[in-house]
């Protein structure tokens, strides 16, 4: 699902701190022709090549493979060479002598049948790897949604900014409008006070929103593993005025029944418990194959260099098909067996559990997609109605009919009416990220891993 996906424009985080305090903070110049624009899936790509927790999942991966090698070594020759340099003495009631004896051995040991102990363990490494691959994905999913929060959160605080450079003009004008009646002696000193502490608290605010908007922009470099161009480039965003917004909303993707049904079939960590639970079926039968014997085929070729012929050091090969049955180990086999059944269905339980909580996380997913949905369209009207009282409030300053507190409370609620649509538009779009997660849309991680 594409989300926001309306037209974008650019707006550079950079223009709302330069025109404040903060630009001098001690930053280096940016130079916005130089800068690269990111938009939301230049981050998800960042992201997914640099987060920590990505590398550890392909990590894992390797490792697993790397068991699965261990695994079918059990199925090849095992070959083996050794040699020797010796000094022999011989004494007997006839003959003394001695002789300097080079000898080498090579041998080859091949296993035969094994009543499925190594099918079992190259069966278990197998599933394991594809468990890995299903957690490389659940690591994906989840990397994505952080992504597209932080991403969203980021655009918000720069609105945020935008509605308290309105609400800091909007008192500054008040504030000049009250010292210009005060001059004409239509209005006392306590407007011009009162307006002067409301525009320092504006002002308070545009601060506190700016320092929000850096934090936020931390918050998204450190889940995409880098700081790009160091931290001079643009961000890619929409430039719609408040009233567009409930206009740029995106519709619920599916019925609530056909996004569990979907979630069932593609969310990665149904797909690992599934995996998990056939490595350990495997490791069932790996474990009820130490019952019985291994039968195996051995051969070897002795050679011997010799200062004398000596007849019993002759070169000689040996080939032979033998049985090694350790029938009893002290219940050690029982104990295995017992165990790898007890996993197996402690592993199937886990499975039930977590298509349970997929079902919950989904649903409520899906809830607070519709709640976030329908603020938006309330916060839209309680915006038109605060705009309204806003105009009232101001003309009746004007004519003298209303005082400053009047203003100040439509001031006030138009303020918080801009910021509660605001963050409702863009909790709605992480609500629909979250929906996303809960479902088990993630991106594709088929990448050639590093080695």
């Amino acid at each position: 699902m594409q989300l926001f996906n309306k037209t974008f424009l650019f707006i550079t985080l950079v223009s709302f701190l330069s025109c404040s305090p903060l630009a001098a903070s001690g930053e280096p110049p940016q130079n916005p022709s130089a800068a690269p624009i990111l938009g939301l899936e230049d981050f998800i790509h960042i992201g997914l090549q640099n987060n920590p927790a990505i590398t550890a999942a392909r990590s894992r991966i390797q490792a697993a493979e790397g068991k699965r090698t261990q695994a079918r070594s059990g199925y090849l020759p095992q070959l083996s060479a050794s040699g020797e340099t010796a000094h022999l003495e011989q004494i007997d009631v006839d003959t003394d002598g001695s002789n300097d004896v080079m000898s080498g051995v090579v041998s080859a040991r091949q296993l035969i049948f094994d009543f499925g102990k190594t099918t079992g363990a190259i069966s278990a490494s197998a599933y394991n790897i594809e468990s890995e691959k299903a957690q490389l994905n659940s690591v994906g999913a989840e990397l994505v949604y952080l992504i597209k929060a932080a991403f969203y959160n980021v655009i918000a605080d720069t609105y945020l900014i935008q509605v308290a450079n309105e609400q800091v003009h909007s008192y500054q004008m008040q504030y000049d409008r009250a010292g210009e009646y005060f001059k004409a002696g239509v209005r006392s000193k306590i407007d011009v006070t009162n307006a002067q502490v409301e525009l320092n608290n504006a002002n308070l605010q545009l601060l506190q929103s700016q320092f929000a908007l850096k934090s936020a922009k931390v918050t998204l470099e450190r889940l995409i593993g880098v700081k790009p161009a160091n931290g001079n480039y643009l961000l890619q965003s929409t430039d719609s005025d408040l009233k567009e917004f409930v206009t740029l909303l995106d519709p619920l993707p599916a019925t609530l029944t056909e996004m569990l049904h979907t979630a069932s079939l593609q969310r990665p960590d149904l797909k690992q418990a599934q995996e998990q639970i056939h490595s350990a079926e495997s490791t069932v039968s790996q474990k009820q194959g130490e019952y019985w014997p291994e039968i195996m085929a051995k051969g070897s070729y002795n050679t011997y260099n010799t200062e004398h012929d000596t007849p019993f050091l002759m070169d000689q090969w040996q080939v032979s098909i033998g049985i090694d049955w350790q029938f009893f180990s002290g219940l050690r086999t029982k104990g295995e067996v017992a165990e790898a059944k007890s996993n197996l269905r402690a592993t199937r339980a886990q499975k039930r559990d977590r298509e349970l909580l997929s079902i919950q996380e989904v649903t409520d997913s899906y809830y607070l997609a519709e709640e976030k949905r329908a603020s938006v369209f309330l916060a839209d009207k309680i915006l038109k109605l605060a705009e309204e009282n806003m105009e009232l409030a101001d003309e009746r300053y004007k004519t003298g009919l209303g005082d400053m507190i009047e203003f100040n409370d439509a001031q006030v609620r138009l303020t918080q009416a801009r910021s509660n649509l605001v963050t409702t538009f863009f909790a709605y779009n992480t609500a629909l990220a979250h929906l996303d997660f809960a479902v088990g849309i993630y991106p594709d991680l088929s990448l050639k891993q590093e080695q």
